[in-house]
């Protein structure tokens, strides 16, 4: 049977996932603030429209991606507040090792189920 994580391996999680969810929320008012910024901009030419399209291009994927590491964030949270968080795989229930958890404290899934579920997506 998998080892769910103790209290006070929770406890590490949940600092992580505070000071993680800290940082993209700063990120997201970042890139608010520098498309605000951008209809003030005074662009020269087509060069300076093109990077700043890019730019703006880069920073919509990068918005999509931050908020739905946001929900993750917020889906372990829950969890904890809960008393439901235990470290195990939402999928097979297998232990995610405590390494993968301190760089993603957000995952859902152990590395197999992970990788299981982008093989998936590929194949679509």
């Amino acid at each position: 049977m998998a080892k769910a994580l103790n209290e006070k391996q929770v406890e590490e999680i949940k600092v992580l996932l505070l000071e993680n969810k800290q940082k993209i929320e700063t990120a997201l008012r970042k890139i608010d603030e520098d498309h605000e910024s951008l209809s003030t901009m005074d662009l020269k030419d087509e060069g300076d429209f093109a990077a700043a399209s890019r730019d703006y291009s880069n920073d919509i994927h990068i918005k999509k991606q931050q908020k739905k590491e946001l929900e993750l964030i917020d889906h372990a949270l829950k969890k904890i507040e809960k008393g439901e968080y235990t470290g195990l795989c939402e999928m097979c229930d297998s232990e995610i090792t405590i390494k993968r958890l301190r760089v993603k404290p957000h995952a859902r899934y152990c590395i197999d189920c992970r990788s299981f579920i982008d093989n998936e997506k590929k194949e679509r």
